[in-house]
């Protein structure tokens, strides 16, 4: 709480947090578990981690121990098997400092316990080497930490993720310890993976606590004002939301139906996404003010005895009831009902959301219906499924399809490598609220908010998608740039034959709002297009090479080598089509320029020609006669520039010497700095161009502006092309292939290319 003054923000903080922060005893932990042998396996794996621990501290200053106790009674509100909890206990265990290995796990505790504790270890492994601040600073560096984290999933064994969820949350807790840097490493993480996941694998006891600590932390003062806006006045909401629940507690019994009837808990992340989203004040969001309702089956032992289809429809029929009451006791508004029953999320969650308005006293409340069931899946998500047999695990159909959907996702982020052609990927693909719209058989599609026609098509099928014309949205056409909404009735027009357009793959242009469909677009291109892509690739990778006077020296085997592929062909197709740049091909080879040995044949070009001078002691001017202007005498760091004298060299004076007002040749001006010169090499360049005017001053600008040094020069004019041959002393390949795209693009030039020394 260190620099938070507002009693009333304090005070909310402590009532949401500190009953969530504060820690437990191993018998506490006992208590909420099963019998006799599952405790005592728990007191066992307590024990491996204290002696192996040793009293250590973490970098909070929390004890070890402290912290896999709080890990494990995370575990155990979600509901997971006493296997998982042990490696909780554990999780940590294999750290350098605990002295432990597999091996000794696998010994006292089992293979299965041993594999979650070192699927952990190389989550952790990735996380120290990216220093964790690759979440915050880099759209790349977060997808590779999502991939990851999918695959410990799909390839491993999803508890691995849960356990990793349970500690980044304990991390969240502590947080407050550790120094601003630190603090904001470990909440971008949360924010960026670890809740999105939670989000997707539908586990919001988790979802929403980290999302709030994260939240805190990246976005402090934002938070502290809208915790303040529900601190205030909150004796005054609270009346009336008991006052509420009385209401519709009195009303559901009437009905008789087993009911609980809370206030929801205030999400402040969950209030800060709707007012960024929706554009409307802290006053405009309904759901600060929320009430939840639980329903139980009236009849437990009849319930039980029920199948999954019955349960199913018994839950719905009730929650359909409660709505309608609800209704009868406040007014509902208009387009804001959301049917999650009929249309479960992604993720499997399933309640009812309605917004009221009390007629009398105007205030506005949002009510959640669910079955107790359903709550249960909302807040564990797949822990709530995951069944597990003496011999091994076995998952629910609810949680493979959970598995599938990040298959789906793993696909997606694996075709977004490129983000320079698609930078939207982790938006559209991870970040993204999600619409739910139907087929014309009923069925329901899941997609990234934002998605249109053209999504939904490839949603369905990727050949759907390549032959879509037209489509209709609830019976009436549409354009295909049309933005669908959850609970659309979507029918795609496809024709026999033929592509998509390629107008489909510019985000800017709206046709699709999903990163995953555009990748496909572009597949198509590039299986029908394969054999064009490689022959302009090929003449892209050439002429760079020809341009920097390398044909004879490099191949184009050996930038594809440099650029990490395997298959020529494979890199020319992405050449041509635009997914490498040339910018990359010339990085490329400078990449292979700094490893060659002195003896190389490359080694010679960058050498400085036999007799240069190495110069001196003003940036920019190596090798050129300067001295110091006797009227002003500059010293550093006083701001100099130079002056070109006829025959004398260079004239260095300070740039606010009265000297230079009389100067009647502002072009003879210099920029210098002080300073030591860098190396420099002089490389002969041949500029040819269709002759016109301002041609050799547009160079000369160029060499100004980079502080290039060109020692010689000579013009040449046969018929209309103009020849321009210079020495420009450049410090290395990258900036000699940059002046070289600088010349390039100049008006009226055809080519510009190094030549070799003679």
């Amino acid at each position: 709480m260190t620099g938070v003054s507002d009693e009333g923000y304090v005070c909310f903080f402590l009532v949401y947090t500190m009953t969530q922060v504060a820690l437990i005893s191993l018998n506490e932990l006992l208590e909420a578990l099963p019998n006799g042998s599952t405790a005592q396996r728990v007191r066992q794996a307590y024990e491996v981690a204290e002696r192996a621990h040793h009293g250590r501290r973490r970098e909070s200053g929390e004890m070890f121990i402290d912290h896999d106790i709080a890990v494990a009674q995370i575990l155990v509100q979600l509901g997971a098997d006493i296997k998982t909890i042990i490696a909780g206990l554990l999780h940590d265990s294999l750290l350098p400092h605990t002295g432990l290995d597999a091996l000794t796990i696998t010994r006292e505790f089992g293979p299965e316990v041993a594999n979650l504790v070192s699927g952990l270890l190389n989550l952790y492994a990735y996380a120290e080497r990216a220093q964790y601040k690759k979440y915050q600073n880099s759209e790349a560096g977060t997808l590779e930490g999502i991939r990851r984290a999918i695959l410990a999933i799909i390839e491993g064994d999803i508890r691995v993720m849960l356990i990793r969820m349970a500690d980044c949350l304990q991390d969240l807790r502590k947080a407050s310890q550790l120094s601003p840097e630190r603090r904001q490493e470990i909440a971008a993480e949360a924010m960026n993976i670890y809740a999105p996941l939670a989000n997707r694998l539908g586990i919001w006891q988790l979802k929403w606590e980290m999302e709030d600590l994260a939240f805190r932390y990246l976005e402090p003062e934002t938070y502290k004002e809208i915790a303040s806006q529900l601190a205030d006045r909150r004796a005054e909401r609270a009346r009336y939301i008991e006052g509420s629940i009385a209401q519709l507690r009195h009303k559901i019994k009437e009905l008789g139906i087993d009911a609980e009837v809370t206030g929801r808990p205030k999400h402040i992340y969950s209030i800060h996404r709707k007012m960024v989203r929706k554009n409307v004040s802290f006053e405009e969001i309904y759901d600060v003010q929320a009430l939840r309702v639980i329903l139980r089956p009236s009849d437990p032992a009849t319930y039980t005895q029920m199948n999954v289809k019955e349960k199913e429809d018994h839950d719905r029929t009730l929650c359909y009831l409660v709505l309608g009451a609800v209704h009868n006791l406040w007014k509902p508004i208009p387009r804001e009902f959301d049917d999650y029953i009929a249309a479960p999320k992604a993720n499997g969650y399933q309640s009812l959301h309605t917004a009221v308005i009390d007629p009398e006293t105007g205030h506005k409340l949002e009510v959640q219906i669910r079955s107790q069931r359903m709550d249960e899946e909302a807040e564990r998500g797949v822990a709530a499924h995951w069944a597990y047999k003496e011999d091994g695990a076995r998952v629910a159909s609810s949680v493979q399809r959970q598995i599938q959907g990040l298959r789906e996702l793993l696909a997606a982020l694996r075709e977004g490598d490129d983000l320079q052609s698609d930078p939207d990927i982790l938006e559209t693909e991870f970040l993204a609220e999600r619409i739910y719209v139907y087929t014309p058989k009923g069925d329901l599609i899941d997609l990234p908010a934002g998605s249109t026609p053209i999504d939904f098509a490839y949603q369905i099928h990727t050949e759907v998608g390549h032959r879509c014309r037209g489509a209709k949205v609830n019976s009436k056409m549409v354009g295909l740039d049309v933005k669908l909404r959850s609970g659309d009735r979507v029918e795609i027009v496809t024709a026999k034959r033929g592509g998509p357009s390629r107008d489909w793959m510019n985000p800017t242009l709206g046709y699709t709002g999903r990163a995953r469909t555009r990748s496909k677009i572009r597949q198509w291109f590039r299986n029908q297009e394969r054999a064009q892509n490689i022959q302009q690739g090929r003449e892209v990778v050439e002429r760079e090479l020809r341009r920097l006077n390398l044909t004879d020296t490099y191949t184009i085997s050996d930038i594809a080598k440099a650029l990490k592929y395997k298959d020529e062909e494979q890199f020319l197709a992405k050449v041509g089509f635009g997914d490498i740049q040339s910018t990359q091909i010339s990085g490329a080879i400078a990449l292979m320029q700094t490893s060659l040995k002195p003896d190389d044949e490359l080694r010679p070009l960058l050498l400085p020609k036999p007799g240069s001078a190495k110069g001196l002691t003003v940036q920019g001017l190596g090798g050129l006669a300067t001295k110091m202007a006797g009227c002003c005498q500059p010293i550093p760091p006083e701001p100099i520039i130079g002056f070109i004298t006829r025959g004398q060299g260079i004239t260095i004076h300070r740039r606010d010497c009265k000297e230079l007002d009389n100067i009647t040749e502002p072009e003879r001006l210099i920029d210098v700095d002080w300073g030591t010169e860098a190396e420099t090499f002089p490389i002969p360049v041949i500029i040819k161009a269709y002759r016109r005017p301002g041609l050799i001053e547009d160079i000369v600008n160029i060499l100004r502006g980079q502080k290039i040094n060109s020692p010689r020069a000579k013009t040449t004019t046969a018929s209309s092309i103009t020849t321009v041959y210079l020495e420009v002393e450049v410090t290395s390949l990258d900036q000699l292939n940059w002046l070289l795209q600088k010349f390039e693009n100049l008006p009226n030039v055809i080519e510009a290319h190094r030549q070799r020394w003679n």
